[in-house]
């Protein structure tokens, strides 16, 4: 029978329907798991079990119906498992019957859900350890037979996820069902199978068979260099022995284990699998991060020496693979690098030698290296900005100097902000501190090409402002340069440091800006229009030098041919026409509550200014004028009508198109003449 077919067809237990039931029955579970009828409590821990059943019996599995009954059973006091848990598993043991082998995934996924997240779960299932074990045996052999028997890529690739979900709760649960799982030693056989399948297993399954083979019970009771000699007699597949030293690191590394010839043995004997082929180099980083995050717990064990000479193997590993081409690889070098770093900051003796190497080597690396930057964050977890410039006097310039290209700019900045900001905590003197990192950036924003100038402003400046928004108004201390300030000033209005652009103390002049508007660089052009235009507080009134700026913007840009120029524009000027309708709607209401006297004289002013900006727009409309005068007027129209309206704009425009045709009959009149 079919998978979609046997689920419609199997019986699903009577539980309260709607989720507003479910909702409610959760609610209650507080109070009725903390009283002593033992009755509702096992009626409610019963409905409770269905509603899991009823989760794991959709495809995919009911996920928020899951968390539902977990937050439900951890009410539930340990007290009071062994008066519900008879019912429970009865409930629980019908629906592991009726497991196929076409609901294998769903028995499975129930059981690792039990097992993982509430401790009722792992009581149920400690309970019927014998129904399971048999079940778990068998479901192995099916998924390991099907495996065997398909080429089909994809099939494969299914089944390989349905193993690598079993093998995962086999690991889990074989320490407590050690006599159970280990009857008639089939899940030894198929681990040693899947071990030694030289094609078909991939390295996750294989990674987690070691596990299994490092938890059976004659394995786990050995000591870790017994342990070491039998497991080389297992399997002849590289991938395989490799994968054995994973489960070998993963389950005896722990702070009891002191011998120390065991640690570096172990060490050398997983560099020796050094190879240019990509799918051992991951499993050797593997191995490896595991065996850092262990070594984290256990080095109190190992004296300097031998920690010493560990060390720097890992860290020489980090380094050569840092630009590895996968990014596992990467991504765990990254994570033994920061392991080793807190293990040996940790050591009086070899805090410093560590510091020292890292520093020696970053000052003959360019920080774009890969490696470098997170050399660098790790760093400064233990060390200040201080040291590493005495170190490196060049690094500030340096990443500055990386902005020039797009593809370093997120991390450049990114590093740039950390430096800074921890500087500004570290010094006392901050005139120091702004010739160190506030003056270079401006200096760039001077002097700079534009892409240079672009990337510091999108990416350096905002991280900066945020974290030192007091240093806004110093920047006009720094710079006197117009397009400098109109950047800055951008900047501020975005994060919400400059609402008042034109009162007394403001970071920029009205000259500035029209001077901006005029500017031969579009950015600049369109930087001045967003301080017009971009107000966090939609609210407040329009003043008219803003009135009177944006008319000038329209009058000097009209003309401009660059269809991104002008969907920028209308964009922003979007903005401006939600704040025009807003502030009146605002100052409206406060009329009406006898607050605001203001009202006649606003309305008057955004009259006006509409009124000028409908008959600007028409101007522009007709025949012989640029497709891009035409184009901005009837964007420009378009959202006036959809934000405030057709009414008067449809009587301005009739009146204003009557004219024009009544001078074209004069015209015409006279040239029939």
């Amino acid at each position: 029978m079919p998978s979609r077919a046997k689920k419609i067809l199997s019986p699903i237990p009577v539980i309260p329907n709607g989720e507003q039931n479910v909702a409610d029955v959760i609610k209650q579970s507080q109070s009725i798991f903390s009283s002593s009828n033992q009755d509702d409590i096992r009626s409610l821990c019963e409905q409770l079990i269905n509603l899991l059943i009823i989760s794991s019996s959709t495809d995919p599995p009911n996920t928020s119906l899951r968390k539902c009954v977990v937050k439900g059973f951890s009410n539930l006091p340990e007290n009071q498992y062994d008066n519900v848990l008879d019912q429970c598993t009865k409930h629980l043991q019908e629906f592991f019957n009726q497991q196929g082998k076409e609901r294998r995934t769903d028995y499975v996924s129930m059981l690792n859900y039990l097992v993982e997240n509430f401790p009722f779960g792992l009581a149920c299932v400690l309970k019927m350890k014998d129904t399971i074990s048999a079940q778990l045996i068998t479901v192995g052999e099916e998924i390991w037979s099907d495996v065997q028997s398909t080429n089909v890529p994809h099939h494969r690739f299914t089944l390989f996820q349905q193993l690598q979900y079993y093998l995962k709760v086999v690991v889990f649960l074989l320490p407590k069902f050690h006599d159970e799982l280990e009857r008639d030693n089939i899940i030894s056989q198929l681990v040693h199978q899947m071990l030694n399948d030289e094609n078909t297993v991939t390295l996750e399954i294989r990674l987690t068979c070691s596990l299994v083979w490092h938890l059976l019970k004659d394995n786990e009771q050995l000591l870790p260099n017994a342990k070491l000699d039998r497991m080389k007699q297992v399997t002849s597949v590289e991938l395989s022995r490799l994968a054995l030293y994973f489960g070998l690191v993963k389950t005896t590394m722990t702070n009891d284990l002191c011998d120390i010839h065991f640690f570096t043995q172990l060490l050398d004997e997983i560099l020796a699998f050094k190879t240019r082929d990509a799918t051992i180099t991951v499993g050797i980083s593997k191995a490896l991060e595991t065996y850092s995050e262990a070594l984290t717990c256990s080095w109190t064990n190992l004296d300097t020496s031998s920690l010493e000479n560990i060390v720097k193997q890992l860290l020489t590993f980090s380094w050569d693979h840092f630009s590895y081409n996968v990014e596992t690889v990467r991504h765990c070098s990254a994570n033994i690098y920061s392991n080793m770093f807190k293990i040996t900051m940790n050591h009086s003796d070899l805090r410093q030698i560590i510091i020292d190497s890292q520093l020696t080597l970053l000052k003959q690396l360019p920080w774009q290296k890969d490696g470098c930057s997170l050399a660098y964050h790790t760093l400064l977890e233990y060390i200040s900005v201080s040291d590493i410039l005495q170190w490196n006097p060049k690094l500030p310039e340096s990443c500055l100097m990386a902005m020039n290209d797009r593809g370093l700019a997120s991390e450049a900045s990114y590093l740039y902000y950390v430096l800074c900001h921890k500087h500004y905590e570290e010094e006392k003197l901050k005139d120091q501190w702004k010739q160190i990192w506030l003056k270079p950036v401006v200096h760039a924003l001077d002097t700079s090409t534009p892409l240079h100038r672009f990337l510091i402003a999108e990416y350096i400046l905002p991280k900066i402002l945020k974290g030192h928004p007091e240093y806004l108004q110093d920047l006009k201390e720094i710079t006197v340069n117009p397009r400098t300030l109109i950047v800055c000033t951008r900047i501020g209005r975005t994060l919400g440091l400059c609402p008042n652009i034109f009162s007394t103390f403001s970071l920029i002049e009205q000259n500035l800006i029209r001077q901006g508007i005029t500017s031969e660089d579009e950015h600049i052009c369109l930087d001045c229009l967003f301080i017009l235009c971009e107000n966090p507080k939609t609210t407040e009134y329009i003043i008219d030098i803003e009135f009177d700026l944006i008319k000038y913007f329209l009058q000097m840009n009209v003309d401009n041919g660059s269809t991104s120029f002008r969907n920028q524009a209308i964009s922003l000027l979007k903005k401006h026409f939600i704040r025009l309708k807003d502030s009146w709607l605002f100052c409206a209401r406060q009329k009406l509550k006898n607050i605001d006297q203001d009202f006649a004289n606003l309305t008057e002013r955004y009259r006006t200014y509409l009124k000028w900006l409908i008959n600007w727009c028409c101007s522009h409309l007709y025949l012989e004028g640029s497709y891009c005068q035409r184009h901005l007027s009837i964007l420009i129209l378009h959202w006036l009508i959809h934000l405030h309206g057709n009414e008067g704009i449809q009587t301005v425009c009739r009146k204003y198109f009557k004219s024009i045709l009544f001078q074209e009959k004069i015209k015409r009149f006279f040239y029939s003449l």
